[in-house]
């Protein structure tokens, strides 16, 4: 009787802490703090992000999705709103994975290849990949060498895709990794140009 008593008092005080908790905002307060951490508002990752890059100027018609660190490689990932177009940029951790020289190089679609079959790659696999034309854009502050890729890929809602992918140098002298992808046929270069023409 006396352990039924005592976990009793116990629930008492348990429900008694939570209502004083929510009477003063406490509980609110919290759960505005989780969300904040899973869902952070455009200004803050825009924040995050601006040791790489300079997002500021993108405009409404873009959104970055998300500022992630996977096996210490920093990824930006931004979307058109309109066509679901993927803009990337990865600093590496090895900052010589991809120069602005290989881009530009005859061998540049075996060393791509060869990029994305190291296990830590895997998330993201490219099958059939074929490197086409190479061309040149602008974006931060530098002119930037891309090649045409096409290939199929695996975990996106697509299987099929086309885009580019291209190299820069931050403010700092690090190599980045600029990718623009979207669905096989739906591909757009404008919208590629007209983001990375606003980042610095």
């Amino acid at each position: 009787m006396k352990g039924c008593l005592s976990l009793i008092i116990k629930i008492i005080i348990a429900v008694l802490v939570f209502f004083g908790l929510k009477y003063i905002g406490a509980i609110d307060f919290i759960k505005e703090k989780i969300d904040n951490y899973q869902n952070p508002s455009q200004e803050k990752i825009l924040e995050k992000t601006k040791d790489i890059a300079d997002l500021s100027q993108i405009g409404e018609e873009y959104v970055v999705e998300k500022n992630l660190n996977i096996l210490k490689n920093r990824m930006i990932i931004a979307e058109h709103n309109a066509s679901g177009q993927k803009m990337i940029i990865i600093e590496p951790r090895d900052e010589d994975i991809i120069t602005k020289g290989d881009i530009t190089s005859n061998n540049f679609e075996a060393k791509l290849k060869q990029i994305l079959n190291k296990k830590q790659y895997k998330i993201i696999r490219f099958e059939n990949l074929i490197v086409s034309k190479s061309s040149k854009m602008h974006g931060f502050n530098q002119e930037i060498p891309y090649v045409k890729v096409t290939g199929e890929i695996t975990n996106l809602p697509f299987k099929s895709v086309e885009g580019i992918v291209g190299c820069a140098y931050s403010d700092n002298g690090k190599s980045l990794i600029l990718i623009s992808l979207n669905e096989k046929g739906k591909y757009s270069q404008i919208i590629t140009d007209a983001f990375f023409n606003k980042v610095k």
